[in-house]
């Protein structure tokens, strides 16, 4: 299918590469709703070139519209890996009204009134859309992408990434379509909403065999709320790293001077995307 792009309305916003929009029904949802979807190519797309994709929640947060409000600024962390051959497609996912039911995977829920570090834990109503949306993602707007873009659509190529409960669905999608996907960025995560015994017992069960070679960065501050997921974070990283992933598989920033902001998500946005695009990865020292 041809999709029907539109130039991004505040182009002008867009120091490099272009980006264009597009409206595609969520076709896993019983009522079928529209959803933006946001393509962002590279300045080098020269119609010949291949490129990675990276896939990212929360569409309308990625790119700076007229009024410069701090948005993640993921275009502009791509453009600036230029100097290290690091390029890619953005393709982000505009969120929908009701964001924490989507975006909160099915998984071992934190006790109503739980609070960590002082902070209560919201509760999310009802049940996880996560699965519904993620097999859009994966059956229907990947294949779409794939087929209107000069993609490199093997898993090796194809990334997830996401803040706050997007992280938790990047985390998500990364382990239940490894074949699919090979990298994620999990920045600042709702891993509270779970309870941390179940998490680490869901990595326990897991086979990791499933993730040969594959790459996922973690991100997370310490104001305000971001201080509810440091430990979880911390605790899972520390999981893959018993489970064999070394410096090279994955990273764990953390800033304790930032609160959960897209001013801070921004900030380490080029060093997240370096890590799971850039073929030497290491870890800084």
């Amino acid at each position: 299918m041809k999709l029907e792009l539109k130039p991004y309305e505040h182009a002008e916003a867009i120091e490099k590469g272009k980006l264009f929009t597009f409206e595609l029904a969520i076709d896993t949802y019983p009522e079928k709703p529209l959803r933006t979807i946001r393509v962002w190519l590279p300045e080098d797309y020269d119609g010949v070139k291949r490129f990675p994709v990276i896939y990212m929640h929360d569409g309308q947060q990625l790119f700076r519209g007229l009024d410069d409000a701090p948005k993640q600024d993921v275009d502009r962390a791509v453009s600036s890996l230029a100097p290290l051959g690091i390029s890619a497609i953005v393709v982000g996912i505009d969120n929908a009204e009701n964001r924490g039911t989507e975006l909160t995977p099915p998984g071992p829920r934190a006790p109503e009134g739980s609070v960590v570090n002082g902070i209560p834990i919201p509760i999310i109503p009802g049940e996880s859309t996560t699965p519904l949306y993620a097999e859009f993602i994966v059956k229907t707007l990947k294949p779409l992408i794939d087929e209107n873009f000069l993609t490199l659509p093997d898993a090796e190529h194809t990334c997830v990434g996401g803040i706050s409960a997007g992280g938790s669905t990047s985390y998500y999608m990364l382990l239940h379509y490894p074949e699919v996907f090979s990298r994620a960025i999990v920045c600042s995560p709702g891993f509270p909403m779970f309870t941390l015994e179940g998490l680490l017992a869901d990595l326990d069960a897991y086979d990791f065999s499933k993730l040969k070679g594959h790459r996922i960065a973690f991100y997370n501050g310490d104001e305000s709320i971001d201080g509810t997921s440091l430990d979880h974070v911390l605790a899972v990283y520390r999981k893959f790293k018993e489970k064999g992933f070394d410096k090279r598989r994955v990273m764990y920033i953390l800033d304790t001077r930032q609160s959960h902001c897209d001013a801070a998500w921004g900030k380490y946005m080029p060093e997240l995307i370096r890590f799971i695009l850039a073929e030497d990865n290491a870890e800084p020292e």
